[in-house]
């Protein structure tokens, strides 16, 4: 499996999860409220640490949930750059595993604030799965890309078993 196509379209996917809306949260007065993708972004990663930062102690577990839920963003950007070097697929794959709480610590929010995920959200979290499908592919079929690459690049060794010499 060629690992770059995979992360591209990752990466593609991903750009447009931000673009679409991704919560449809219950409405205060003027109706229900859709956010895009980016909105919620920048609510996890700059309001929502802002304010848990701000008042130690006094940020409310819902503030916290889109926290952790924020960082997936930092992650995903991690596992791409990190994807530059064969050797770190372990590391890689630490960083998707640390991916799935934040994954239920966004759903846990959603639940305690009654939001309902919407296409972007859902186009979000198959991102993050699909950047992780070519390390967890070279994990199950037991084909490291470092073995792999060590294979394509190892010198042939005379064998005097069936080669007629």
């Amino acid at each position: 499996m060629k690992a770059w196509p995979v992360r591209i379209a990752a990466l593609i996917v991903f750009g447009v999860s931000f673009a679409l809306p991704a919560i449809h949260m219950p409405g205060s007065g003027s109706g229900p409220q859709f956010f895009p993708g980016v909105m919620c972004a920048f609510l996890a990663s700059v309001v929502a640490p802002g304010e848990v930062l701000s008042s130690p102690g006094k940020a409310d577990l819902q503030s916290f949930l889109v926290v952790i839920g924020g960082l997936v963003n930092y992650f995903f950007l991690a596992i791409l750059v990190l994807s530059f070097w064969r050797r770190l697929v372990r590391t890689r794959m630490v960083i998707g595993t640390l991916m799935l709480p934040c994954f239920v610590a966004t759903w846990m929010f959603f639940a305690a604030s009654k939001t309902t995920p919407l296409v972007g959200h859902y186009l979000w979290v198959a991102s993050a799965i699909l950047l992780m499908v070519p390390d967890m592919a070279a994990l199950l079929f037991r084909s490291s890309p470092i073995a792999a690459k060590h294979e394509d690049t190892a010198a042939p060794t005379p064998s005097g078993r069936g080669s007629g010499a």
